[in-house]
């Protein structure tokens, strides 16, 4: 009751209001009157536990918020004198808030873009695969040796060979590491020059300038062409007519365990 003493004059004055009007009553009259301050009194009562729970559910909140909000040091001061301490609190929030609105929308904004280029990324790749597909899928035969003059483009995988490379014959297509000293010997273009001269682009950078022979020249069946210049370099193409095209492949002069071959297609 120290909190609600408005209350507590209230309910006095209702008790002497009704003492005063009992004069010159009757007795049932005063009985009516005594029955209406007595529920007027039970409204009262509820409505005075009402604002007391309401006055613990305050002060417990009150509590957690400086408890959360103030230093120790202001933890028992009351609400007038940290008024302006939750104000500049409550400012830091909003400010902290405010940023973190500010970077996330940034961050999304980033992702979007990153995805957006992601997305481009495999579109063109896939545009580039099915170009790759498609010329690779043109098959082209010369039908006589002369045909052959001319720059041929490789396009080559390296692949190994399981066991006696002469006597089992199983390939590997699965992918493998190569090493740049094994890449260096990948040939991406050749160009067959007139009187048996030839130029081969290595994909490490290298260009070699040699003499070739082919062997057993056929439109339907393997054939080799030998490349040579001296004892400085050696290098025998296998070509089979395939239906997707010339197929090539030859040995990598690496000192490996395992047989090593680059193999592939041949385009002009």
């Amino acid at each position: 009751m120290k909190k609600y003493p408005l209350l507590k004059l209230g309910l006095l004055s209702l008790i002497l209001v009704g003492a005063i009007n009992t004069s010159g009553q009757t007795k049932k009259e005063i009985q009516f009157s005594l029955d209406t301050l007595q529920k007027s009194h039970l409204l009262l009562q509820n409505d005075f536990e009402s604002l007391q729970e309401n006055w613990r559910q305050y002060e417990a909140f009150l509590e957690h918020l400086k408890a959360k909000t103030l230093d120790k040091k202001h933890i028992n001061e009351t609400l007038e004198n940290t008024q302006n301490l939750f104000d500049e609190a409550w400012d830091k929030q909003v400010s902290h808030l405010k940023t973190l609105e500010d970077s996330t929308t940034f961050l999304l904004d980033s992702l979007n873009r990153l995805y957006e280029t992601h997305m481009d990324m495999i579109e063109r790749d896939n545009t580039f695969l099915r170009l790759l597909r498609g010329k690779l899928s043109e098959a082209s035969f010369p039908s006589t040796q002369e045909e052959l003059l001319g720059m041929w483009n490789l396009f080559l995988k390296p692949i190994q060979l399981s066991g006696d490379a002469f006597g089992s014959g199983l390939i590997s297509h699965n992918p493998f590491t190569v090493a740049d000293s094994i890449q260096q010997h990948n040939v991406y273009k050749i160009e067959f020059l007139e009187d048996e001269l030839a130029n081969i682009y290595f994909r490490g950078g290298k260009q070699q300038k040699c003499f070739y022979e082919v062997n057993d020249f056929d439109t339907g069946k393997p054939y080799t062409i030998e490349c040579t210049k001296q004892d400085e370099f050696q290098l025998t193409l296998h070509i089979s007519p395939m239906p997707h095209g010339l197929e090539v492949s030859y040995e990598i002069p690496v000192n490996t365990d395992q047989v090593l071959y680059f193999n592939g297609v041949m385009k002009p």
